[in-house]
């Protein structure tokens, strides 16, 4: 399966919820050398639908969980599962950054009301509904890192996005990917409207410096 090379340019939307989750749950599967990063004595986990649309260089649907780590006291996420409808994605995700990407079908309604269920392969089911709050939104650049397991060791890549954020009110049935593997339907603590949104997923390649030559090159 072929893929595009890093780093990833996409556009669209993402759908963001915001969890508290026990630190003992949320540290299972995590890579080396990172641990959960707490608020209260218990872990911060993100659950995120994104669709990817636009002159992006791949356009697909994703459901994720993933939880805010740090590395001595650098913070990065850590994507522990992730559901997506597009194979290039799912084979380059892996292959790429050892982000463990595996095949689902998904229905995608709406923007500010947007509705969303997905199927993974395995037959396990997540769904959600958001709701934007307000029309006024306010333009916000983010830029992180993403820690994963790759070829047995510590992986970290670069995320830059921006666009609009606005608040949202957000109802799950996330199955497989309810944080901390709680009840079904847990209470979100903060949710949010990221759209038109730009992101570039992974590393530069290297420029390459001038060529020196030396006596004898000729």
């Amino acid at each position: 399966m072929t893929y595009p090379p890093e780093p990833w340019y996409l556009e669209g939307r993402v759908y963001l919820s915001v969890w508290l989750t026990p630190r003992r749950e949320a540290a299972a599967g995590l890579p080396p050398g990172v641990r959960p990063v707490t608020l209260a004595g218990r872990a911060l986990v993100g659950t995120a639908w994104a669709v990817y649309e636009g002159d992006g260089v791949l356009r697909y649907r994703e459901v994720l969980r993933a939880v805010l780590v740090r590395r001595r006291c650098r913070p990065l996420a850590t994507i522990t599962g992730i559901w997506v409808d597009s194979e290039e994605s799912r084979a380059g995700g892996r292959a790429l950054w050892g982000v463990p990407k595996e095949p689902a079908v998904f229905t995608v309604t709406g923007r500010d009301g947007f509705s969303a269920r997905a199927r993974a392969a395995h037959g396990q089911e997540c769904a959600a509904r958001f709701r934007a709050l307000t029309r006024i939104s306010l333009r916000l650049p983010v830029a992180f890192r993403v820690a994963q397991t790759r070829a047995g060791r510590l992986h970290l890549t670069p995320v830059r996005c921006r666009g609009r954020i606005r608040p949202a009110r957000a109802s799950w049935d996330a199955g497989p990917l309810t944080p901390g593997g709680g009840p079904r339907r847990p209470r979100p603590l903060l949710s949010l409207l990221y759209e038109d949104a730009r992101m570039l997923f992974g590393r530069a390649p290297r420029r390459q410096g001038p060529t020196i030559r030396t006596p004898g090159d000729e």
